[in-house]
């Protein structure tokens, strides 16, 4: 499904965003939209490509709001700057302007004729310069028939502005003696300096909550090496084709995903897989863009252009997971819609109700309070701001959240279900003991070798998993191998070959069996090795039997620590695999997990999820996204884990891009702690204006504490989603 994203200006509070939204889903052909306060953007998703962008901006701009597509690059971040270097730029003019206004009203000048003038002159540059914003953006909501915070603000402003104006006219032409125009000049400077304060810290907390995109933006260099016809040549990244070769020298940051050709390097790949080791690089090893290449220098095929290279997978998932809407804030969004209405209704009540009493200057000051205080700004970021930090903090560990729901889904979760295989254990398959025949203690160690080597030489042609850890094991004891050959694979057996020395085999005992090769004298340490886990490999070489080799799949790092996590965080863990009983079983006891269901199929997985949700459960799937796939689906959270640079996995909700199975409890635990977050910047911004409006209503409010108080709500809203960078996550 096409999609393509705008970039909007104007937009201040929550009702903006319902506004732009409702605006978008107009245009013929749009299936979604769903515009962000915390980004300043818009998605929409099309149901075709051919889609008109100009139709798209023209009915945003008939909405009271600009647009523009976004070029989806390092200039979009750059927006969060420019809206905080625009408000900081009024601020500069405000806050002297309010220190003259305030000069002049506690110090005026020896003539009052031109104390009030100056005032007057202050109060007026103040009001359009600095309040030119929220006027303009009052004035496009009306022509539209439509209200939002710049209307609040703009009323709030004006009436203030109004009433000094109309006290400094009757001045001037003798209709009044009052000259306490002054206070309620400095009633709408205090206001637009606060309100543009608030601004101006809210913008550089937007933009401190984006730098996790601003990061990974920055991890790839612009420009690359090419080599052409022998030469290089440095060339944008952008200009650089599938197949073609780049130089990547030492220290350099590669700038595309490929394939190394020629050089060995190690290359520091922290910021895809976690490892913080530099990981060795020769000819056929795949890199990718944004890791630090060593002290040797690189040739690589480009394999993936600018667009589709595992980091701006990554950038993408990323960008989706903050444009998205958790059900909490779709909730907030429906409240906002009938909330700049009703205060409006109570502003205008409170002007007339104190009015008809007799108390003009109270009642327009009280108006001007309501409509000031009564901001929905907070209400408006209170989710996007806890979701854009939530999930750059989570990209910065490798964890991967495509939706603001699997944010929510993941807080309220009681099961956790684990595949073994490449999830619980490394998916590796590992020699674990090589046990020889032998009458002689101190041959014991040349007979291993001699068994492991003749191991070996057969599986060597073979390309089983089993028969590569046999291989590494030998290679990694720098054993010499007889030179075999005549491979025959024996289904449901083992493997035989041929050597100088006579047949070897290699399987199980009906295979030994049938060659008469009596295994009798290692009976019990083969079953003692079945009733670990562990897969036994008898060997045998002619007549003679060597002895046993155990192969397992072992237990990957981190397991342990992960599940105890998970315990600590209170949640049922559960093990669900293809793999026997007994292994299945073995692994489970090893690291204290609940409930182990072994013997399952790949496409049977989903149905077991499917069980435990009926029965109440809310369920958590972790496996590697591939055989997983039907069960991550099926799952309330599908986590993908170890997918690498392969992050575009579709059946999963959140994509853990190391195999660090820790990934999993931290998901969790940042999850619960955005939903916290969630919840208090709600609850704040929400109790905020059934405790302040009130006051206002009363007249126990002055504007300019509104307007200090609206400014901070918004301030305090973002500052706190900011401390879910800093929050503990491990246990």
């Amino acid at each position: 499904m096409p999609s393509l994203r705008l970039n909007i200006r104007g937009m201040h509070c929550a009702s903006c965003t319902a506004r732009v939204e409702q605006a978008l889903r107009g245009v013929p052909g749009v299936l979604s939209a769903a515009a962000n306060l915390a980004t300043n953007q818009a998605t929409v998703e099309l149901e075709t490509s051919a889609a008109d962008v100009q139709q798209l901006v023209d009915a945003v701009r008939r909405s009271g709001y600009e647009a523009e597509l976004s070029a989806r690059d390092a200039a979009e971040v750059g927006a969060q700057d420019e809206d905080f270097r625009y408000w900081r730029a009024r601020l500069y003019v405000a806050l002297p302007l309010l220190a003259a206004l305030a000069w002049l009203f506690f110090y005026p000048l020896p003539s009052t004729a031109a104390t009030q003038w100056l005032q007057f002159a202050v109060a007026t540059v103040l009001w359009l310069y600095v309040g030119w914003p929220y006027l303009s953006g009052a004035a496009r909501r009306l022509r539209h028939g439509t209200a939002s915070m710049d209307t609040l603000v703009a009323l709030g402003t004006t009436a203030a502005y109004l009433a000094g104006l109309a006290a400094f006219v009757g001045h001037l032409t003798g209709s009044t003696s009052d000259i306490g125009h002054g206070m309620s000049f400095l009633d709408a400077g205090m206001i637009l300096t606060f309100i543009t304060l608030g601004k101006v810290l809210e913008a550089g907390a937007k933009s401190r909550a984006s730098s996790a995109i601003r990061h990974l933006l920055q991890l790839a260099p612009d420009e690359a090496t090419r080599v052409h016809a022998g030469k290089t040549e440095r060339v944008p990244a952008a200009e650089v084709m599938l197949g073609e070769t780049i130089l990547v020298r030492p220290g350099e940051r590669i700038p595309l995903d490929g394939v190394v050709l020629s050089g060995q390097s190690d290359v520091d790949q922290s910021w895809l897989t976690g490892e913080s080791l530099p990981v060795e690089k020769a000819p056929e090893a795949k890199v990718y863009a944004g890791t630090i290449n060593g002290q040797g220098s690189l040739a690589i095929r480009v394999t993936e252009t600018v667009g589709q290279t595992a980091l701006a997978r990554v950038v993408e998932l990323v960008r989706h997971a903050q444009e998205s809407k958790a059900e909490v804030q779709r909730l907030a969004d429906r409240v906002v819609a009938y909330f700049v209405p009703a205060v409006l209704v109570i502003a205008v009540s409170a002007f007339f109700g104190w009015w008809l009493s007799g108390q003009l200057p109270i009642a327009t000051k009280t108006a001007v309070a309501v409509l000031v205080v009564a901001c929905p700004c907070a209400l408006g970021l209170a989710t996007p701001t806890a979701v854009m930090v939530a999930s750059g903090r989570g990209a910065g560990r490798g964890i991967l959240v495509k939706e603001a729901r699997a944010l929510e889904i993941a807080g309220g979760l009681t099961t956790v279900v684990l595949d073994k295989t490449g999830t619980v254990t490394a998916g590796r398959p590992a020699v674990r003991h090589v046990v020889a025949i032998t009458d002689s203690s101190a041959l014991q160690a040349v007979a291993a070798d001699e068994l492991l080597a003749t191991a070996a030489a057969a599986e060597k042609l073979s390309s089983h998993p089993l028969a590569q850890a046999v291989v590494t094991a030998a290679e990694e004891r720098r054993l010499k191998l007889p030179a075999a050959q005549d491979l025959e694979v024996i289904p449901g057996r083992g493997i035989k070959a041929r050597c100088r020395a006579g047949a070897i085999l290699v399987g199980n005992e009906a295979l030994m069996s049938e060659h008469d090769i009596d295994t009798g004298r290692l009976t019990g340490q083969i079953n003692v090795i079945r009733r670990a886990g562990e897969t036994p490999l008898l060997v045998g070489l002619g007549q003679r039997f060597l002895g046993v080799i155990s192969v397992a799949d072992v237990v990957a790092p981190h397991s342990d620590e992960a599940i105890r996590r998970l315990k600590q965080l209170d949640l049922k863990i559960m093990l669900l695999t293809g793999d026997h009983r007994v292994t299945a079983e073995a692994v489970g006891r090893s690291l204290g997990i609940d409930k182990v269901i072994s013997e399952v199929m790949p496409g049977d997985k989903q149905q077991v999820i499917a069980q435990l949700r009926d029965e109440g459960e809310v369920v958590a799937m972790v496996g590697d996204g591939i055989n997983d796939a039907p069960a991550l689906a099926a799952a309330d959270l599908g986590i993908a884990i170890g997918a690498g640079a392969d992050v575009a996995i579709e059946a999963a909700d959140v994509v853990l891009a190391h195999s660090d199975l820790r990934g999993v409890p931290e998901t969790i635990a940042l999850s619960r702690a955005t939903l916290r977050t969630i919840r208090q910047n709600l609850g704040w911004a929400f109790g905020y204006n059934i405790v302040l409006i009130p006051l206002a209503v009363t007249g126990l409010l002055p504007p300019a504490a509104a307007a200090a108080a609206m400014a901070l709500s918004s301030v305090s809203v973002v500052a706190n989603s900011l401390l879910l960078r800093y929050r503990h996550l491990g246990s």
